[in-house]
């Protein structure tokens, strides 16, 4: 088998995998369900998996991936390219903007990367739906859906923390911006996702009409950190 057939093979068995976990669960699905199913023999599942938990981490891996991917487009193009052109001081508390025009340019371009996000969860929601699955059912990997956290790791290992710290040394992931980005941004997309098919046939809202509101919340949501031309990392503090 040639380099192309072990790639078309493997895809071939993630996708199965993705179909059969969707449906039945990570934990009902069998090795040997992922083998009928795919059209292949077990023992080639084992050539390229250790085990089915593999086959999991190996999806989690690919999704991380392709999240890196996009964060990292929107941290050249929406924060270091403001950096380097003086119109974005980062602070230990805070984004500060040289004027309103420079806040707006961020703005844009925070939104046209979440649009992103919501397209690749929604591209991607049945792996997705598996995630929420594990992470509440409590079972082996439950903890699967805080990998996206390793996107919000002060060190070397984290290339947005490493790229933006390298443009300016004063940006570090407040507790405040770890719990925003997770609760208020990562567990809403993949709600939505995992849920996105029934509420659109409840509601009987359009894709355009249902995405429009989704980004509406969000933009809300992240507005309030607004103060002036500058936003906030950190909770402020008021005066007594």
């Amino acid at each position: 088998m040639g380099p192309k057939e072990n790639i078309q093979t493997k895809e071939k068995i993630l996708r199965t995998s993705v179909e059969l976990f969707s449906s039945k669960g990570f934990d009902s699905t069998s090795v040997d369900e992922i083998a009928r199913k795919a059209g292949v023999n077990k023992a080639l599942i084992y050539y390229y998996f250790k085990s089915k938990e593999d086959i999991l981490d190996q999806i989690v891996h690919s999704l991380l991936g392709r999240a890196t991917s996009l964060a990292m487009d929107f941290v050249h193009q929406g924060i270091i390219q403001l950096i380097k052109e003086n119109r974005l001081d980062i602070e230990p508390d805070k984004l500060s903007f040289k004027d309103s025009q420079a806040l707006k340019q961020f703005m844009k371009n925070s939104n046209l990367y979440y649009q992103r996000l919501l397209d690749f969860v929604l591209e991607y929601k049945s792996l997705f739906r598996i995630l929420m699955l594990e992470s509440l059912k409590h079972g082996k990997h439950h903890k699967s859906l805080f990998h996206v956290l390793d996107l919000t790791k002060d060190d070397e290992t984290n290339p947005i923390f490493k790229t933006i710290s390298e443009a300016d040394p004063d940006f570090s992931y407040s507790e405040e911006m770890v719990l925003f980005r997770f609760f208020f941004t990562t567990v809403p997309l993949i709600t939505f996702a995992a849920y996105y098919d029934d509420y659109k046939e409840i509601t009987g809202l359009s894709d355009s009409r249902l995405r429009q509101l989704f980004l509406w919340a969000f933009q809300t949501t992240f507005a309030s950190f607004i103060s002036g031309n500058e936003i906030w990392l950190k909770q402020r503090k008021t005066a007594d």
